[in-house]
């Protein structure tokens, strides 16, 4: 029998030292880049109740949903999403503000998936939300600072592929398709069946262009020539809107210098059905799944007894991991290393001082904690890969030693401290390097 004690569930893992600093570093690159467009952070809780997430569908169908149970017998779910949970947060906490109202958030999702490529069951978004816009210029403003964000974590070959939920169901619309042929319709897109898309059309008394445009809708995908493909005469109004609407916001992405990053796709259709009017995926090499999604969402509000236009973005910091491994990224976290002080003996004192300057200023100091001697401590270092190490004594000489250069400088504690107050950091004339103050 397995000792399960020793192993975590399928679809979760540690995240060790390595990797947890540049996951890190990735969550704060993403976050400066959303704070920058004037976005704010907050924080949703990691469980509610049931209801909130009830039959939102597509991937947060309640199959998927971790369910249990409070002390009042009420049902409570992990959350599988958070943009759900911020829309609950806006329409209840946020009664009265000026729209629109702009949010950023990072955390943990909890989806009870199959395991299978960058699927994991517990993952890390971060994300947006611009709540209380239906103009164009928030779709356009949230894929832009989602390109933004992808070019500031290291990823410069992708692409965001943006497509039209009103658009399809514009077409549906027309066409008077129910519920199991409309799901039909879905996966024979998919799965690019022109054959059997064109079985179901067969069966309709629509026009013909419309039905053409139906039967090309998984090929309707590249630069804006897309758009004038699929406006057809014959279309419904609710296309010819979605149409216009995808159109706006193709040439103010153009506009803003995006283009090479963007192409449309009139097929993609929505993984969750909250969505309304533009959807977006971002893809990259080396991983089969989006990096990066999101859309517009004007009815989820709604649900929370506010209607308020509303569009999102939210980013895998996982599969962004994954995709910066498979390009060859150094996983390491950059530029940063630490400083080892060693204490002779009656010497904690000083020592403890030394490291407390160089901490206020920013600089990652660690303290040699064991009986060993210096040269023990210095064995540590190196393999800690430490980039300097201070040696302080009872007298209250100090020894800096510079791993980097491979050099030696000796001082005195009070010298060290006072040209360390009048300059920035460790008075050494490398300062940063060895100290490991950031730069």
């Amino acid at each position: 029998m397995s000792d399960w004690k020793i192993h975590t569930p399928e679809g979760v893992n540690d995240i060790l030292p390595q990797e947890c600093g540049k996951k890190r570093e990735i969550e704060d690159t993403i976050w400066s880049v959303f704070a920058s467009f004037g976005y704010r952070e907050v924080q949703t809780p990691m469980f509610e109740y049931y209801d909130v997430f009830e039959d939102v569908g597509g991937q947060l169908s309640q199959e998927v949903m971790y369910k249990f149970f409070d002390e009042h017998g009420r049902i409570l779910t992990l959350r599988p999403d958070i943009t759900t949970s911020i829309a609950r947060m806006a329409a209840t906490k946020e009664t009265g503000k000026t729209f629109p109202l702009r949010y950023c958030y990072n955390g943990s999702v909890f989806r009870a998936e199959q395991t299978q490529g960058a699927r994991q069951r517990e993952f890390t978004q971060a994300g947006i939300e611009l709540i209380g816009s239906s103009s164009p210029r928030a779709d356009a403003e949230v894929i832009g600072a989602s390109i933004e964000a992808v070019l500031a974590v290291g990823i410069e070959q992708f692409q965001m592929e943006i497509g039209q939920v009103a658009f399809f169901n514009g077409l549906i619309e027309q066409a008077g398709l129910g519920a199991d042929d409309t799901e039909k319709l879905r996966e024979r897109i998919d799965c690019k069946d022109s054959l059997g898309i064109r079985e179901l059309m067969d069966e309709l008394d629509i026009d013909e262009s419309v039905k053409s445009v139906m039967i090309e809708l998984p090929y309707l995908f590249g630069g804006r020539e897309v758009i004038e493909k699929a406006n057809v005469a014959g279309l419904n109004e609710t296309s010819k809107n979605a149409l216009d609407n995808i159109a706006k916001i193709y040439d103010l992405l153009c506009e803003y210098g995006f283009e090479q990053y963007i192409s449309l796709d009139l097929g993609m259709l929505q993984s969750i059905d909250y969505y309304t009017g533009s959807i977006f995926k971002c893809y990259t090499h080396g991983i089969a799944f989006p990096i990066c999604a999101g859309g517009r969402y004007d009815n989820l509000m709604s649900r929370f007894g506010v209607d308020a236009g509303a569009v999102g973005a939210a980013f895998g910091i996982n599969r962004i991991l994954s995709a910066l491994r498979s390009a060859g990224a150094d996983s390491e976290t950059r530029g940063i290393s630490a400083t080892l002080v060693f204490a002779e003996e009656a010497a904690d004192a000083e020592a403890y001082e030394v490291a407390f300057n160089l901490r206020v200023s920013g600089c990652l100091v660690e303290m040699y904690l064991e009986d060993g001697d210096y040269r023990a401590a210095e064995e540590y270092a190196v393999k800690t890969n430490a980039g300097c190490m201070m040696r302080v004594f009872a007298d209250g000489r100090l020894m800096l030693k510079d791993f980097i250069k491979n050099e030696i400088v000796e001082t005195t504690v009070k010298d060290f401290l006072s040209y360390y107050e009048e300059d920035d950091c460790c008075g050494h004339e490398h300062h940063h390097d060895c100290c490991g103050c950031e730069e």
